[in-house]
């Protein structure tokens, strides 16, 4: 027993020292290493096979992705970013305007919309119904983590089609706002009423 132990000991060891992070360069060619640090300019790693330690620095505008031995990965979004911005650059303007649509329906959520909406209406039903009509008809805030890179929204065609399907999914979010508030406002009066005593 204690000699199956040992070797198991022996073998997890083995796997430790073996195991190794792998820096991928932007050129394709995947580096053996044991990273030590990734700072803002630079990764420092050390090779494998070193025996005498020697720290190496690589610019991380080398540098695509680092896999790391526990599976992991960091992926160098500035990378990811060129990219995106790179095929914009070839875009002509109907594909950035569908481009534009196709992140407003991905990234746009208007549920700010929806509950202010669904509050308005079921605080005060038939005079609400103006305050979700005013939610949903104001122009719908564009925030930065709402776009899939923020240089497209220097192009306005890109612009035109995020803004007009971003209120469409607002008006539609309002109006479900509406049937909330509605639904809670009929619920509670419903509730009341089959709650009170009758009178004889």
């Amino acid at each position: 027993m204690k000699k199956f132990l040992l070797f198991m000991l022996l073998l997890g060891l083995q796997q430790a020292l073996m195991a190794q992070d792998i820096i991928v360069k932007v050129s394709g060619e995947e580096i053996p290493a044991r990273v030590q640090e990734i700072t803002l300019q630079e990764v420092l790693y050390q090779h494998p096979d070193s025996l005498q330690g020697l720290v190496r620095r690589l610019p991380k505008t080398e540098v695509f992705m680092v896999k790391f031995a526990n599976g992991s990965k960091e992926v160098f979004e500035q990378h990811l970013a060129d990219s995106l911005g790179s095929t914009a650059e070839g875009m002509t303007a109907e594909q950035l305007y569908a481009l534009g649509q196709q992140d407003a329906k991905q990234y746009y959520k208007g549920n700010g919309a929806m509950w202010g909406s669904a509050a308005s209406s079921m605080v005060m039903f038939p005079l609400g119904l103006a305050g979700s009509i005013a939610i949903g008809a104001t122009a719908p805030k564009i925030k930065a983590d709402q776009v899939s890179d923020i240089s497209l929204l220097d192009r306005p065609e890109y612009l035109s089609g995020y803004k007009e399907q971003a209120a469409r999914k607002k008006r539609g979010k309002a109006l479900a706002g509406v049937g909330i508030g509605a639904g809670i406002q009929l619920g509670l009066i419903i509730l009341i009423l089959t709650t009170m005593p009758v009178m004889p």
